[in-house]
């Protein structure tokens, strides 16, 4: 009895050494696996320094793209600024223009001023300071103040008289 006792009590050596094959064979797969995981490691830390390196990449670029596109706004800005200006600008001369037309449509209306048209825009005002110079289609033109009398010196059409210099 004490022989099968120990017998139970002890592992048979074909016990053991299928014990210690199927423990060889975890280790093996063991192995196995971890150098799976570590390969799998690398290849994140591998992936996450790429994306890293991408994303700056992708900051300089926008970035780049950021300030290419400010400047093209304030260039289109400036553009529109100055168009807005000339179109001001024009639309000043055109409303005066059209401010002298209703002068002189007015005075010739009413009798203001005997039905003178004005050359060159000006007014009565303008007309009685004094010798009045213009320049048209490159005449240089001349009112003499002395000589006129606003009752006496219109011509055929109504008009001061004006003679080119």
């Amino acid at each position: 009895k004490s022989n099968y006792s120990s017998k139970n009590k002890n592992p048979s050596i074909n016990q053991l050494q299928n014990q210690l094959q199927k423990s060889e064979q975890e280790r093996y797969q063991l192995q196995n696996d971890v150098q799976k995981l570590q390969l799998r490691l690398q290849k994140a830390h591998s992936d996450a320094r790429n994306i890293a390196s991408q994303n700056k990449w992708l900051e300089k670029q926008t970035s780049r793209s950021d300030q290419i596109l400010s400047r093209a706004v304030e260039v289109e800005r400036k553009k529109a600024n100055e168009e807005v200006e000339r179109v001001r600008s024009e639309m000043k001369g055109v409303l005066e223009r059209e401010r002298l037309m209703m002068r002189g449509n007015s005075n010739n209306h009413n009798g203001i001023g005997g039905g003178r048209s004005m050359i060159g825009g000006g007014n009565d005002v303008e007309l009685n300071r004094g010798p009045t110079r213009r320049v048209m289609d490159g005449v240089k033109i001349v009112r003499d103040v002395d000589d006129y009398d606003e009752d006496d010196m219109l011509d055929e059409r109504g008009r001061p008289p004006w003679r080119a210099m």
